[in-house]
């Protein structure tokens, strides 16, 4: 559960999560169709996917709905942590048991899983499901969660997307925690301090993304803009308790200015032409502007509606184990189909089915086996 220091909490920002979670199941639906490895059916159409149309947005929003994660991640640590570690409050070995029991044992739990489920494809149809590079090597930088820091550069030997693929965005948040820890301990008091790691970072990423991995970096960056955009939540609605009319008007014209689409053009073309510094994966209006200003609007909101939310709290406690429990669930189905009753992928009755597996089984695995152990681990560790 959210919260910043003066206890709010933020249901809003955490049924968003969930939602965001959901919207990367929905992006990788187009999994169900691959012929093989990194290949999708030369018939598949991505229009022609259950309920396209009237779910468009949630389906296109998948492919960045891991950026707008570090964005949220940043923001919720900045709210819960930075105090407490400034301060003396938490020390290190308490930070990342919290930390490593929440993650951890559904990480390992999926990657064991998919190790047992890759192979068992190879077997039946001499290849991987989807991410190829299943190797030693590999599982052992999935083991210790650092596969997406770019060790490989270093070391110069090559990996690709495997195992449990999704699960490359918490070995960058595992990084993030780390630094941020480290750097709360004589920085990131306030606003200003926290713009300079964040220029910095920015300059690295400028310099190193080719080199290093751009998904690493950008993770790294969004994560401390999530805290930047902290600081000026807590700005705003400290100023509306006194100006509230000139706040809320400035924000509804800011939204509509920014949601309405009237500023695509100039970003389109601004970042066009710095393209050569930054790449084409950083997405400036969206990163930068848009779902900074989704998480403040939603703080705000949350600041005038205490409980608004309270009631749909399990769509954020279960999207972390949507996001990474769906995969393995896509191969089951898949080898099924193969084997035992060929499924329809396009049927919208098997997409509800689907969703109503993935939530259900998600739900099981929080309950009975995340949960349980994170309080043993915490519980073990806890002096």
């Amino acid at each position: 559960m959210i919260k910043d220091n003066q206890n709010e909490r933020y249901y809003l920002l955490d049924i968003f999560r969930g939602i965001a979670a959901i919207c990367v199941v929905l992006q990788h639906y187009q999994h169900f169709f691959f012929i093989k490895p990194g290949t999708v059916a030369s018939n598949f159409v991505y229009t022609d996917q259950p309920f396209f149309y009237v779910i468009s947005p949630f389906y296109k929003f998948g492919s960045v709905a891991v950026q707008f994660f570090f964005i949220l991640s940043g923001f919720i640590f900045f709210a819960i942590y930075r105090d407490k570690i400034f301060n003396n409050e938490i020390n290190f070995k308490r930070f990342f048991i919290l930390r490593i029991s929440r993650l951890y044992p559904l990480h390992l739990l999926t990657l064991i899983l998919i190790l047992i489920l890759q192979k068992i494809f190879l077997f039946l149809y001499s290849e991987y499901y989807v991410y190829p590079d299943n190797s030693l090597t590999n599982f052992i930088l999935h083991f210790f969660l650092i596969q997406e820091w770019g060790i490989n550069n270093f070391f110069n030997f090559e990996i690709s997307a495997g195992f449990n693929h999704p699960s490359w965005s918490i070995s960058v948040e595992i990084f993030a925690y780390v630094s941020f820890f480290v750097i709360c301990l004589f920085y990131l008091k306030d606003f200003i301090q926290t713009s300079v790691i964040l220029i910095l970072i920015f300059f690295i990423y400028i310099f190193f993304h080719e080199i290093l991995s751009t998904s690493f970096l950008l993770g790294i960056f969004l994560f401390y803009l999530g805290g930047l955009t902290y600081f000026l939540s807590q700005k705003i609605i400290e100023i509306l308790k006194k100006k509230k009319f000139m706040v809320i008007s400035i924000m509804t014209l800011f939204n509509i200015l920014v949601f309405g689409r009237f500023l695509n053009d100039f970003f389109f073309d601004f970042q066009k032409s710095i393209s050569f510094l930054i790449g084409d994966r950083f997405m400036i209006l969206l990163f930068l502007v848009k779902f900074p200003l989704l998480i403040i609007n939603l703080s705000i909101i949350q600041h005038f509606f205490r409980n608004l939310g309270k009631k749909l709290l399990i769509v954020g406690e279960l999207s972390y184990t949507i996001y990474l429990i769906h995969f393995p669930i896509q191969i089951i189905l898949i080898i099924i189909s193969k084997e035992l009753i060929n499924l329809n992928f396009n049927s919208e009755y098997f997409f509800i089915f689907y969703f109503i597996l993935v939530f259900i089984t998600s739900f099981i695995v929080h309950k009975f086996y995340e949960l349980p152990l994170k309080i043993l681990v915490r519980n073990v560790y806890k002096n």
